[in-house]
């Protein structure tokens, strides 16, 4: 990125303002940020006040949704402090996070057993995967300008097509202000971890926007061998730019731009396939590599008719570079999506609202590495979907939805996929039966389909989309005047046409695999406003072969926050339970006939203590430990993570 960040004038400029920015605001105003998000969460939110993004093709009330969806708002993601994304998602039900050793190793996300490339993720309604892989890496998404997280787990391919086998993860970036505002963040701590970021917002009545940089470096021995070349440290370092311009054109027009570019370059490790003592284990080598990360997007919103007729037009483009001197590749994704939605009039129901959606998308890849002659340059492939979306609300109860959607794709067959969900209100709206059934869609890579150099890795170009039909069915229940909320979903998938590895190349798997499994979610306020969420997985993924590789059977995770001295001083905690799962083991793998073993890969238990005081209503300082108990773990098999680290940082806000 080649930018310059003069984060020492910035804080002087900040330090030497911040006295006179207090001092100039009303009496009603000197409130501290951490007062104001005490109030918030001590209030008895009604349900009808929280909207649900991603549930369907429009916002929607959560207890109208009948599929399984949790959100991270605001205020819960700066109670647990994570300044890379992955770590947040700990922290709800059915996801399991996987990263190769520390800081910048990839990391994996999987929704209830399935796949990485099975989950769609979106910022800001944008699908940022890349091309090539169908996945995304979340190594590369920092936490300082994220505002909200929705994760909806079980199939969403009648909603948002191919790649959400498992669900959709959508992650909300920070809205501009009102007025203007500058927001600097500087952080410092263990293993020469330096963090800094800066936010710009503001605008006039109808023109709005909001710009963050935020750069980070920190270095860590990913790999837990270092016979071969001597140990190192690896140093990772993340620059990401990110934006949006909102525009009120009319009263009945909006239009939103979002862009996002990250660079990231990685001291990685090497894999040791010698045959020799370290044979299928990392190894400390100079490997590097560098990612390259831009997205841009645009939607425009028409309402009409006091919001009966909704029209929006969104495009996107998704470009993906990974260069690792030795391997990587490029790809782009280019997407227009249409939505046309219709309230009908009130007969013989309280609600009801047609949808139809088309979407076109065109993707292109190409390998970097190894160049051969034989290899073809670039790949290339298209599809077109389109489909319907309709919900029916009968009186303040019954709340149904159903979905259908064909994809024509010009590289493999066309799919069809569906999904209905239902939520049902009892006892005065404190027990809520939700549930749903739906079918989903991932569309083989193009390094399944084209393989690399012919002879290398070969693809298999007639390979056909891996298919799930799932369902799930939970009761929530709100207690002690809505200060307890539990729920417990039990889940149930089939998956077929899996995509499987047999080297020199892949095919579809004839036997099906099988996920199933229970969500538990709790959320408590306590009297004194203190606020306390927990959860737990139990996931049985097993494939013809057996148990699937880094899927934990059991998962849970509980945080909790409570602010004191009359708003001054927020003390939270937070402890994350991985069970034991297996992963692949790569040490006899020319003895087994090109085929790798599976081995245990022990649990862990990580605390996580945070402390941050607010100085004046615009300054904050805080302290951060992670892994408190400094437990030695390792999340894939060879890899090393991180013992018990510190971090302290300050926040610094001006105008708003």
């Amino acid at each position: 990125m080649n930018v310059t960040t003069p984060w020492v004038l910035a804080l002087s400029f900040a330090l030497l303002n911040a006295d006179s920015a207090a001092e100039s605001q009303s009496i009603d105003q000197d409130i501290t940020q951490m007062e104001l998000q005490q109030r918030q969460s001590t209030e008895i939110e009604t349900k009808l006040e929280e909207m649900i993004v991603v549930g369907s093709r429009l916002p929607t009330e959560d207890f109208k949704v009948g599929r399984s969806v949790t959100v991270l708002d605001e205020a819960t993601i700066q109670e647990l402090g994570h300044h890379y994304a992955a770590d947040l998602f700990r922290f709800i039900p059915g996801v399991a996070v996987n990263r190769l050793g520390g800081y910048g190793g990839l990391t994996q996300l999987r929704l209830r057993g399935g796949e990485g490339n099975h989950v769609l993720v979106l910022i800001d309604g944008i699908d940022v995967s890349a091309a090539g892989t169908g996945e995304f890496d979340f190594s590369s998404l920092l936490a300082a300008d994220i505002e909200r997280i929705e994760v909806l787990r079980g199939p969403q391919s009648g909603l948002f097509g191919s790649n959400a086998l498992a669900g959709v993860i959508s992650i909300h970036t920070k809205r501009p202000a009102d007025g203007s505002s500058l927001e600097i963040n500087l952080e410092g701590g263990d293993d020469n971890t330096r963090q800094g970021s800066v936010s710009v917002s503001g605008g006039i009545d109808r023109l709005k926007g909001r710009l963050t940089y935020t750069q980070r470096k920190s270095e860590f021995d990913l790999s837990q061998n270092d016979a071969v070349i001597g140990a190192e440290d690896d140093e990772d370092e993340n620059q990401t730019l990110s934006g949006q311009l909102r525009m009120q054109v009319s009263e009945a027009f909006t239009v939103a731009v979002f862009g996002r570019h990250t660079e990231k370059q990685t001291d990685t490790d090497g894999f040791d396939f010698s045959g020799g003592p370290l044979q299928g284990l990392p190894i400390d080598d100079q490997s590097v590599s560098d990612t390259v990360d831009t997205t841009l997007g645009a939607i425009g919103n028409l309402s009409l008719y006091e919001d009966r007729l909704i029209a929006r037009l969104a495009v996107a483009k998704t470009d993906s570079e990974l260069d690792g001197v030795s391997f990587g590749s490029e790809s782009h994704r280019t997407q227009t999506r249409m939505d046309m939605s219709w309230q009908w009039p009130h007969v013989g129901v309280r609600q009801q609202r047609t949808t139809l959606f088309v979407q076109d998308e065109e993707e292109t890849f190409r390998n970097l590495y190894p160049f051969d002659p034989s290899q073809r340059p670039t790949q290339e492939r298209d599809l077109l979907g389109y489909g319907i979306e309709h919900r029916l609300e009968f009186g303040d109860r019954i709340f149904l939805n159903g979905t259908a959607r064909r994809d024509n794709n010009d590289a493999f067959e066309d799919v069809t996929t569906f999904a209905v969900d239902a939520a049902y209100l009892l006892n005065a709206g404190h027990t809520r039966m939700h549930a749903s059934y739906g079918s989903g869609v991932t569309n083989p890579t193009f390094f399944e389909q084209f393989g690399f150099v012919p002879g290398t890795f070969i693809g298999n170009a007639d390979l056909k989309p891996e298919k799930s039909v799932a369902w799930d069915v939970g009761v929530e229940q709100t207690l002690l005047d809505g200060r307890l909320i539990v729920d417990l979903t039990y889940f149930d998938a089939d998956l077929e046409d899996e995509i499987q590895n047999l080297f020199p190349s892949v095919v579809n798997s004839g036997g099906d695999s099988h996920r199933r499994g229970a969500e538990l979610s709790l959320g408590y306020t306590f009297a004194i406003g203190a606020r306390l969420n927990a959860s737990y997985t139990y996931t049985d993924a097993t494939e013809p072969r057996g148990e699937e590789v880094r899927r934990p059977e059991h998962m849970a995770s509980m945080n909790i926050a409570h602010t004191v001295w009359n708003g001054k001083l927020q003390l939270a905690g937070s402890v994350v339970y991985n069970g034991e799962q297996l992963d692949d083991d790569f040490r006899n793998y020319f003895i087994n006939g090109f085929m790798a073993e599976r081995t245990k890969v022990s649990a862990y238990t990580l605390l996580n203590i945070n402390a941050t005081y607010q100085v004046k209503s615009n300054i904050a300082v805080y302290l951060r430990i992670e892994n408190l108990l400094d437990e030695a773990y390792s999340e894939a098999l060879g890899y090393a993570a991180p013992g018990r680290t510190a971090f302290a940082g300050v926040r610094v806000s001006l105008g708003g």
